[in-house]
């Protein structure tokens, strides 16, 4: 019971990385359509001319379909370690057998498993290091997306006041001249204002906000994910982790455990077996008696006997008389 308890506990724990993303996500909708009520956001993207609004918005989608991914992995990496946690506790390290499995976690321990086994110093540290920084590239990554969001936000700022300087000239220069360029002046430079105030909004709220602490949480769960393993090595496998002649007799030991085991699944296939065969003889048995019974009163099988005696019984007139007819 404590066990179970134990476990879903363990269970709940695994999931905040995903329900953390998944409020984060529910919160930058919510933005996104205040911004979009309020300033018109959505109906200014499709008319953007410059389409700078349009990379910022591609590259958000990109940013979250990818933190998405990573945190779902995370979510099924925290399991596993949790799992690992609680076999370590029991067994040690030696007590986890070698899976070769999907999960970063499970390569951390296979490695250190080969380390123990060449009776190698095994890093904690520097093992999980390496074994995540796949993990910590992706979040860099995510966050690398924001940036050059709010870089293009700046960039479309620029190009922005540069169509309304533009089209300020033009104004000024019509200005007592020509009334229809004049208005034309003054609403291309209030398209410039639009795309520098909009281009700037977008890239600093999706970029610079949203975008940004989706990559915390990741990188976080990161984090997280490292700090356990490593105190789950450290308080439940030290022991196993420095080269000596008591680790070489736990595992011994365990390997002596594990082929019993195997031994004992070994004998109830057999015995399984055994009984399984016993089965199958008396049915061929059984077969084979009620197979007999039915030629036995079968009238097709006394008539083909009756034909075979009595061919028997006129076979030597038979071949006499062709050996007389051949010596004729």
């Amino acid at each position: 019971m404590a066990s179970n308890v134990i476990q879903k506990s363990a269970d709940q724990r695994a999931l905040r990385t995903f329900a953390l993303w998944m409020g984060w996500a529910i919160s930058a909708v919510t933005v996104f359509a205040m911004m979009s009520r309020k300033a018109n956001v959505v109906g200014f993207i499709e008319q953007d001319q410059t389409h700078v609004t349009w990379m910022i918005v591609g590259m958000f989608m990109l940013g979250v379909a990818v933190s998405m991914i990573q945190a779902m992995k995370l979510t099924a990496e925290w399991f596993r370690a949790y799992r690992i946690e609680s076999l370590m506790k029991d067994k040690g390290l030696a007590g986890i057998r070698n899976r070769g499995g999907g999960h970063l976690v499970d390569r951390f321990v296979d490695a250190m498993h080969m380390i123990t086994e060449r009776n190698g110093r095994v890093d904690v540290d520097a093992l999980i290091d390496v074994e995540f920084s796949a993990q910590h590239r992706m979040s860099q990554f995510v966050g690398l997306l924001g940036n050059l969001m709010i870089t293009l936000g700046l960039i479309g700022t620029v190009l922005g006041m540069t169509i309304t300087m533009n089209g300020l000239s033009g104004a000024l220069g019509s200005l007592g001249v020509n009334q229809h360029l004049l208005v034309e002046g003054l609403r291309s430079a209030m398209t410039g204002m639009g795309v520098a105030f909009y281009t700037t909004l977008i890239g600093s709220v999706l970029g610079g906000v949203l975008l940004r602490v989706f990559s915390w949480i990741t990188d976080a769960s990161v984090n997280g994910l490292q700090d356990l393993m490593l105190r789950t090595c450290i308080v439940h496998a030290s022991a196993d982790l420095e080269p000596s002649d008591d680790r070489n007799i736990r595992a011994l030991d365990v390997s002596v455990q594990q082929l019993q085991s195997r031994v004992e699944l070994l004998n109830l296939a057999l015995r399984a077996s055994r009984e399984e065969m016993g089965m199958l003889r008396e049915e061929a048995a059984t077969m084979h008696k009620e197979l007999g019974e039915l030629a036995a009163d079968d009238p097709i099988r006394k008539m083909a006997g009756g034909h075979a005696r009595y061919a028997l019984g006129i076979r030597p007139g038979i071949l006499t008389r062709i050996f007389n007819r051949r010596r004729d």
